[in-house]
C-alpha cells in the first residue's frame, strides 16, 4: 500500500509503506509477505528477535509485525527494546501469535504493542489492522510535523515580539529623554511668576514631545514672551523646537533684540537658512507660526507682532483679537525680506492678554447642530474667543483650570488633534503709570 500525502485538496501517492515481519517460521513469513505485497507494501523479514533489532537499527520500517514465541529472544522482549529506544519507540508493533490467552494479550499491550492478531489469521483482517495503524502513524507524524512547525513559528514570533518590545522600549526611552531635554528648555515657572505674577502657561504636547514651545526673557525695562507652533508634532516637531529655541536665545539674549517685528524677521532668516530652505537643493520644507510680545511695565505699553498667530486682549468682558501677519517663518515660500506689522497697545488696568497655538481651536469634538443632532466639528476660533471672554474675570489659576476643563469636555473620547500651548497674563504695571 502506498502512503498518501495531501497537497492542497489533492491526495498524492508517495513511496510504499515498509513493514518488517518477524517470525521464526519461514512459512508464516512467506504467507504474510505475499499478503502484504499484494497491496504494494514494501516487505522486510527477520527470523529472530536479534536480527529484527539489528535491521531496525539500520533502516527503520513503518511497522513491525511481531511473533511472540521465538528462540533466544521472544517478541515481548523485542517490543520492549524497541519502545525503550527514542529512535524506534514510535514504530507501531502488531503482535501476530497463536497465543490466545488474555494474559498474553495484556503482556503484549504492556510491552508497547498497538494491536494483537491471533493465528490462524484472516487475510482481510491483517489488511484492515495494518492499514489502520499505518494511517494512524502517518496522521501522528503529520500532526507532529505541524506541531513542530507551529512551535518554530511560535518561537520565531516570540523572538520577533521580544525584538519589537526591545526596540519600542529603546525608542520610548529615547523619546522620554528627549522629553526631559525639551522640558528643560521651558522657562522656570518660579522665575516667570516673579516677573508675571498674574499669569498661566498651559503646555500640552500631543505626544511625549511636541512641536509647540514658549519662551520668556525678562530685563530691567521689560519682558519678552514668545509662543511658537512648529511644523508637525511628536519627534519631528520637537526637533524644530530645538532649532527655534536656540534661534530665539541667540536673537534675544545674545543679539539683544527686543522688538517683536525684528525678532520675527531674524527668526525667519535663521530657521530658513539653518535648514538650507533658501536653496533649491533643500530636502525639507518646515517652519513655524509665532507670536511675540514685549511688555514694558514702566511705560505701560505692549508691543506685539505675529506670524499667523494672533494676540487676544480682554477688557471689561470684551475680547479683541490683534491678528498676526499672513506670513509663516522658515518655509521655502517664506519671504526673508518681509516686514512684519508692529502693534503697540496702551495697557489699561484690568487688561488680560492671551497667545495660543492652534491646538485648542483645531480640536475635534461633538456638538449639537440646529436640527438637534450631534456632529463632529472643530472647536473653532469663535468659540475660543467666547471662552476667553467668559473666564477673563477669574484669577489666572482658575482661568487655566477653566480652559483645561473646557478642552477635555469638548474633546470627550476623541483623539487629541495637535499640541496645545496657551499663555495668559496681565502685565504688572506700577500704580504711577495708571495714575499718569
Amino acid at each position: 500500500m502506498l502512503r498518501q500525502k495531501k497537497k492542497g485538496n489533492v491526495m498524492e501517492s508517495e513511496t510504499p509503506y515498509s513493514v518488517l515481519i518477524v517470525d521464526d517460521n519461514t512459512k508464516n513469513l512467506q504467507v504474510l509477505a505475499d499478503i502484504l505485497r499484494s497491496r504494494d507494501y514494501k516487505i522486510a523479514m527477520a527470523k529472530d528477535g536479534l536480527s529484527a533489532l539489528n535491521f531496525v537499527a539500520r533502516r527503520k520500517p513503518d511497522m513491525v509485525l511481531l511473533d511472540i514465541m521465538m528462540p533466544d529472544m521472544d517478541g515481548f522482549e523485542v517490543c520492549r527494546r524497541l519502545k525503550s529506544d527514542t529512535e524506534t519507540r514510535d514504530i507501531p508493533v502488531i503482535f501476530i501469535s497463536a497465543l490466545n490467552d488474555t494474559e498474553d494479550k495484556l503482556r503484549a499491550f504492556g510491552a508497547g504493542g498497538v494491536d494483537y492478531i491471533t493465528k490462524p489469521f484472516q487475510k482481510e483482517e491483517v489488511f484492515a489492522r495494518v492499514n489502520v495503524h499505518l494511517e494512524l502513524r502517518r496522521s501522528h507524524q503529520e500532526l507532529k510535523k505541524i506541531n513542530e512547525s507551529l512551535n518554530i513559528e511560535v518561537r520565531e514570533r516570540k523572538q520577533a515580539e521580544k525584538a519589537v518590545r526591545k526596540a519600542n522600549q529603546e525608542i520610548t526611552d529615547s523619546i522620554q529623554y528627549a522629553q526631559m531635554i525639551q522640558a528643560a528648555l521651558l522657562p522656570n515657572p518660579d522665575l516667570i511668576k516673579k516677573y508675571l505674577p498674574e499669569s498661566f502657561f498651559i503646555y500640552m504636547p500631543k505626544d511625549l514631545v511636541g512641536g509647540d514651545i514658549f519662551f520668556t526673557e525678562c530685563f530691567k525695562d521689560g519682558c519678552i514672551i514668545a509662543l511658537t507652533d512648529c511644523t508637525g508634532h511628536g519627534v519631528p516637531g520637537a526637533f524644530m523646537t530645538m532649532i527655534v529655541f536656540s534661534a530665539l536665545k541667540r536673537i534675544i539674549t545674545d543679539e539683544k533684540c527686543r522688538e517683536p517685528v525684528q525678532i520675527l524677521k531674524r527668526l525667519n532668516f535663521i530657521v530658513k537658512t539653518t535648514l538650507h530652505q533658501d536653496t533649491e537643493y533643500a530636502v525639507s520644507d518646515d517652519g513655524l507660526d509665532a507670536a511675540v510680545c514685549f511688555v514694558k511695565p514702566e511705560e505701560g505699553i505692549l508691543n506685539f507682532a505675529g506670524a499667523k498667530l494672533p494676540l487676544f486682549c480682554t477688557f471689561d468682558g470684551d475680547v479683541a483679537m490683534i491678528k498676526g501677519d499672513r506670513q509663516s517663518l522658515g518655509y521655502k515660500r517664506s519671504d526673508l525680506n518681509f516686514d512684519f506689522t508692529p502693534h503697540t497697545i496702551r495697557i489699561q488696568k484690568g487688561m488680560n492678554f492671551y497667545m495660543a497655538s492652534d491646538g485648542f481651536e483645531d480640536q475635534m469634538g461633538e456638538r449639537k447642530n440646529f436640527s438637534g443632532y450631534f456632529k463632529i466639528s472643530r472647536f473653532g476660533r469663535k468659540e475660543f474667543i467666547t471662552l476667553l471672554g467668559k473666564i477673563s474675570r477669574f484669577p489666572f489659576e482658575q482661568q487655566k483650570q477653566h480652559i483645561l476643563d473646557a478642552f477635555c469636555s469638548y474633546k470627550g473620547k476623541l483623539e487629541r488633534q495637535d499640541d496645545m500651548t496657551i499663555v495668559g497674563f496681565s502685565p504688572p504695571i506700577p500704580e504711577s503709570v495708571w495714575e499718569s
